[in-house]
């Protein structure tokens, strides 16, 4: 805006002067021109002639930059820094003074004890010893007796935790052997008893239990077998061995009971041993009574079918063929070969 004034007042002095030497006509600008004023216009401009004069002007300027004061703003931070550098100058003075005093109450000790080394040395090298030194000489003494002391002691100690030791580790070694021998046990038991079928099984039982109760099952068993059929088929056999050729009916009939039904209760029992023989019926409870020598209970047994075949059917005939009745334990096939 400025420039214009300034441009404007510029074109408005030389016209004026124009106008002077012109016989001083005034300057006009118009937009556009007469004939007559384009042969002679001394006091008249075009407009666009002025914009376009003002237009050149402006552009031959260089424009003026105003460069505004700079607030100055006040750094904090190289004032923080400076009191946290006097600070560390100040700890570092601190720790010098620290380590100054330690030095020196350090090579006053080192001086005393080379003094009293020095004491020492003149003591044992002259002939009369002080009644001080002897003193410290015995305490000295003592102490070393005492140490030695306790240090046998613990030889001794530590002699015995090794004898302790060793013998602790032999009974580890015996143990892990037993471990391993009573699994082999356990897995030999499984595989050769059918555990879960016997007498008094519970699953919530731990194994040893139930092994315990596998071996008592055996253990009445083999002693009903003894007390009720062994005992006597030795004793009948015992009575004849001197004249066996003239052995009564009542013998031979009696000895051949007692080795039949022998073999049919160990046939019985077969089936908790043999994995082929399935288990069924009242078995586990028949073997269960003859548990403290009771006897058979009959009402577990089925009764003989005989117009139907089976295998207890076929036993039957052929022991009525050798006159052969009644058994002490008729059990075969679940039935009662008794019971006609």
């Amino acid at each position: 805006m400025r420039n214009k004034i300034a441009i404007s007042l510029f074109l408005l002095l030389v016209t004026a002067g124009m106008y002077a030497q012109q016989d001083k006509n005034s300057i006009r600008i118009v937009d556009t021109l007469t004939t007559q004023e384009k042969t002679n216009r001394n006091p008249v401009i075009l407009k666009t002639e002025l914009d376009s004069l003002i237009k050149q002007y402006n552009i031959s300027q260089v424009p003026v930059q105003l460069n505004e004061p700079v607030k100055e703003v006040k750094d904090n931070i190289s004032m923080y820094m400076f009191i946290v550098m006097i600070i560390v100058l100040l700890l570092i003075g601190w720790l010098l003074y620290l380590f100054y005093r330690h030095q020196k109450k350090l090579n006053r000790v080192v001086v005393n004890l080379y003094r009293q080394l020095q004491y020492a040395g003149i003591n044992s090298n002259s002939s009369v010893t002080s009644p001080i030194s002897l003193k410290e000489k015995n305490k000295t003494k003592i102490a070393t007796q005492v140490l030695e002391k306790k240090i046998t002691d613990l030889n001794a100690e530590l002699h015995k935790l090794t004898k302790e030791n060793e013998s602790l580790n032999r009974v580890v070694k015996e143990y892990n052997g037993i471990q391993h021998d009573y699994d082999s046990l356990k897995h030999g038991i499984s595989k050769t008893y059918k555990v879960r079928n016997y007498p008094g099984y519970d699953k919530d039982k731990e194994d040893t239990p139930v092994f315990q109760a596998v071996l008592e099952t055996e253990n009445y068993v083999a002693n009903y077998a003894y007390e009720k059929f062994l005992k006597p088929i030795l004793a009948i056999t015992d009575s004849n061995k001197n004249n066996p050729a003239k052995i009564n009916a009542e013998n031979s009939e009696k000895l051949l009971d007692l080795l039949v039904s022998l073999s049919l209760l160990y046939i019985e029992y077969l089936y908790l041993r043999v994995n082929d023989l399935s288990i069924g019926g009242k078995m586990v409870e028949r073997i269960q009574g003859l548990k403290n020598g009771n006897g058979l209970d009959r009402s577990l047994l089925k009764k003989l079918n005989t117009e139907h075949g089976s295998r207890a059917l076929v036993l039957r005939i052929v022991l009525d063929k050798t006159r052969l009745h009644q058994l002490s334990y008729p059990v075969f096939d679940e039935t009662d070969l008794n019971n006609q």
